[in-house]
């Protein structure tokens, strides 16, 4: 497996700073910033509040709203969680989540002029705002906000500080968004943030997997 290249999730606070430390992204742009010539580095940001709102498989540590009760694990312990339908503007989890962000641009920063870098900007999320809107715990306000404006902030920064990078943003897989309706409301979304032009293009079979299949006619097949 050592011969295999990966990419490295950056799905927690904890995984962004760390000198030195092969687990942390900055142990390991360290790591291939030593090399001759440096290596090419993928990192995929996963952090949004209320991630992955339709199933919850992968529910994370940034919350729009928390809700809180005991839970017993030997002794009873308060246990905080996101309260996915719960709605507002999702102000305390954004602000959190713009620290998050800031953190990586600080990283980036020391390494994007040396090394060759790749980031893929949040699996699952916009997907789901074309495909589970009726699922309350995506189709309500907080979840819709934090998802569009966290990944415009996430694009417009890396992009402003780290132009080298190429962003990448995630489009689930063709049996997701392999549907004219979807795909038309997956397009309208990405237009509606204004990041497009700080986007090198867009990565598929990240979070989900689905083999390929026949190709399109046309390129705007389902445009």
């Amino acid at each position: 497996m050592q011969d295999v290249p990966s990419a490295y999730w950056l799905d927690s606070k904890a995984k962004v700073s760390g000198w030195g430390r092969t687990y942390s992204m900055e142990g390991i742009l360290a790591g291939a910033a030593a090399k001759s010539p440096p290596q090419l580095v993928t990192f995929i940001v996963y952090n949004l509040p209320n991630r992955d709102c339709h199933t919850k498989a992968s529910s994370g540590e940034i919350c729009c709203n928390k809700e809180t009760h005991w839970h017993w694990n030997g002794k009873w312990e308060l246990e905080t969680k996101c309260d996915y339908s719960a709605g507002g503007t999702c102000a305390d989890g954004l602000a959190e989540y713009r620290e998050f962000i800031d953190d990586i641009v600080s990283v980036l920063q020391k390494y994007a002029s040396s090394v060759p870098m790749i980031l893929v900007i949040e699996p699952d999320s916009l997907p789901n705002l074309s495909t589970n809107m009726a699922d309350p715990r995506c189709g309500n306000s907080a979840t819709q906000t934090a998802y569009k404006a966290g990944v415009a902030y996430a694009v417009e920064s890396i992009a402003t500080a780290a132009p080298e990078v190429a962003i990448y943003l995630d489009a689930g897989h063709g049996g997701w968004l392999g549907w004219k309706n979807n795909m038309q409301d997956y397009v309208a979304t990405i237009r509606s943030l204004g990041v497009t032009q700080h986007l090198r293009g867009f990565a598929t079979n990240v979070a989900g997997y689905q083999p390929l299949g026949t190709m399109c006619p046309t390129y705007d097949w389902c445009l």
